[in-house]
């Protein structure tokens, strides 16, 4: 099986396995907290975007890597994590402005993780070898993927709910 088809069967599957979740099991217990309570464990999670940095400690991807690429991914899911950290902090000690704050984290961060996922697919970046950073791939870039979409559910349902 070639790396880009592999790469297409696991991330396709977490992505799945990780929907069914958050449908089955988070989105309901979600909607019955309020919206900051809501909130706070999802940017947590948003907040283990420190991982992809572990492609610039010695030998954990090839050298023949794009390592422009990797660094902006990194880079930038770095300042990503820090945004969660923040939002997070707002959401649970009920900080003014922590609903604005959780809007504006979440928006640049999905761009942020779209523009990631465009730079490994312009890159190529499942045919080098990654190391440990194929699994951050593979399932927690889904994950981020499905988390970001709850919170824009949650958000979006506020009104109704709150």
């Amino acid at each position: 099986m070639s790396p880009t088809t592999l790469f297409a069967v696991q991330f396709t599957f977490s992505t799945v396995l990780f929907a069914l979740v958050a449908r089955w099991y988070l989105w309901p217990a979600l909607k019955r907290l309020t919206l900051s309570s809501a909130l706070t464990p999802l940017f947590l999670v948003q907040a283990f975007r420190y991982l992809p940095s572990s492609a610039f400690a010695p030998g954990q991807v090839g050298a023949a890597l794009p390592m422009h690429a990797m660094a902006h991914i990194a880079y930038g899911d770095l300042a990503a994590a820090l945004l969660a950290l923040i939002a997070a902090l707002f959401l649970r000690y009920g900080w003014p402005g922590a609903i604005g704050v959780a809007w504006t984290v979440n928006v640049l961060t999905s761009l942020d993780w779209l523009y990631g996922g465009y730079l490994a697919a312009s890159n190529r970046l499942v045919n080098y070898p990654m190391g440990g950073n194929w699994y951050i791939v593979n399932y927690y870039v889904p994950l981020i993927g499905v988390v970001h979409v709850l919170i824009f559910a949650r958000l979006l349902s506020r009104r109704a709910i709150s």
